[in-house]
């Protein structure tokens, strides 16, 4: 049985670690999504993408029948400290999301966030999407951080990843808690590293994660943004 693992959920036995300094430096596009306001909570984590553009579970931003679409996204998390942050304009969910059930709840648990405000250049580096046609690799990086207080980044670098019966979605031996969902799974590209997919839930009965790699909806998503980007030229150097 799998479980969603919001930011307020108790930790569980065998969290990630806290990542080192210099890996808490160096994945900094790797933020807290939490809903917006002075005394907003954590909800989970999410990953920019684009200077515009954060991917995280959909079921962190569900709000009774509809989407929490005032969420703030901070990069950089480290204490009372962070590098970058900014609002949301827009929240978008998978569109299977919503209307399926049963394992594919999991499977299209995805959700974008448009910022009010891109994080300008040099200030966070967005992670670029692993190479779209190749599976899941069998080892990588889980990255994410622990709710309902987030503190600094945490995550492991040598987990292993294997299929589970639905296409797409993976089991990890890494484990998984509260806040992690929405956290970034990694692999090491030619250019240091890339998102392969994305943190939605943990096994009851080990604790360990369960993550899905990114679909076609997500990568144009992903595309359009760039390209949104592209046009923007120098404006925001």
């Amino acid at each position: 049985m799998l479980l969603f693992i919001f930011g307020t959920s108790s930790a569980m036995s065998g969290s990630l670690p806290m990542l080192p300094a210099g890996d808490r430096a160096s994945l900094s596009a790797v933020g807290v999504v939490r809903s917006a306001g002075q005394n907003g909570s954590t909800l989970c984590s999410g990953t920019l993408v684009a200077r515009d553009l954060v991917i995280t579970s959909a079921h962190c931003i569900k709000q009774n029948a509809g989407l929490l679409h005032n969420v703030e996204f901070i990069a950089g998390v480290n204490g009372a400290r962070f590098v970058a942050n900014s609002g949301s304009v827009e929240v978008l969910e998978h569109p299977v999301w919503r209307n399926t059930s049963g394992i594919g709840k999991y499977r299209y648990d995805v959700a974008i966030i448009h910022l009010s405000r891109p994080i300008a250049q040099g200030k966070v580096q967005p992670i670029r999407l692993f190479s779209s046609g190749k599976e899941l690799p069998e080892r990588g990086a889980l990255v994410g951080y622990r709710g309902p207080k987030a503190v600094a980044l945490h995550g492991r670098l040598d987990c292993t990843f294997s299929s589970l019966s639905n296409r797409g979605l993976f089991a990890s031996d890494c484990p998984a808690s509260g806040g992690n969902s929405g956290g970034a799974v990694l692999t090491r590209g030619d250019n240091g590293w890339e998102l392969a997919g994305i943190i939605v839930a943990s096994r009851r009965l080990t604790a360990t994660a369960v993550v899905i790699e990114l679909d076609d909806w997500l990568r144009t998503q992903v595309s359009d943004a760039l390209l949104r980007e592209a046009k923007w030229g120098a404006d925001l150097k």
